[in-house]
């Protein structure tokens, strides 16, 4: 199912907001509320067909332990919180919450099941990480190809260098 997006900010970004000040309490209720019915509507599908959803399970850990074996889990989640920080990135609403050891890592991957989001690549080193991602959301009728180039700054925090649409 293809959900209609609406222009809600990541839930990272909306705590951030409301500790801020920048967002009042009813706007931050407002903007998790739509972030809860989106949850629903997906746990209500995964309900009506079980099936599907123990296939795409399979498929998101067996590609969340391939990340992990290669580059370790601590880097992959450091990853996915750099990228879910990137502006208008729309699958931050799926990795808002990577840095939480406690939720598995496949919870962030969705292989086939819409919203999509993919790794196609990584290539990883100490300072560096050359990450490509496909990813398709709202009402888009493909998905879309990116590579991010992230680097550590001086005080150790990954940070995006670049970004390139692939296709």
């Amino acid at each position: 199912m293809v959900f209609p997006r609406q222009p809600v900010l990541p839930p990272n970004r909306l705590f951030r907001e409301l500790e801020s000040g920048r967002m009042s309490r009813q706007d931050f209720h407002a903007a998790m509320a739509v972030h809860a019915r989106e949850l629903i509507i997906e746990m209500e599908e995964e309900k009506r067909n079980p099936i599907a959803a123990f296939s795409e399970f399979i498929r998101n850990r067996r590609s969340a332990r391939k990340l992990a074996r290669h580059h370790g889990e601590a880097v992959v989640r450091e990853v996915f919180m750099t990228l879910a920080d990137v502006e208008g990135f729309a699958p931050a609403n799926l990795l808002w919450n990577a840095c939480h050891n406690h939720v598995p890592l496949y919870c962030f991957l969705r292989m086939r099941h819409l919203p999509l989001f993919r790794v196609i690549a990584m290539e990883s080193s100490l300072t560096r990480v050359n990450i490509a991602v496909e990813y398709q959301f709202g009402n888009a009728s493909h998905p879309v190809c990116e590579r991010f180039k992230l680097c550590r700054d001086i005080s150790g925090d990954m940070r995006v260098e670049s970004r390139r649409a692939l296709r």
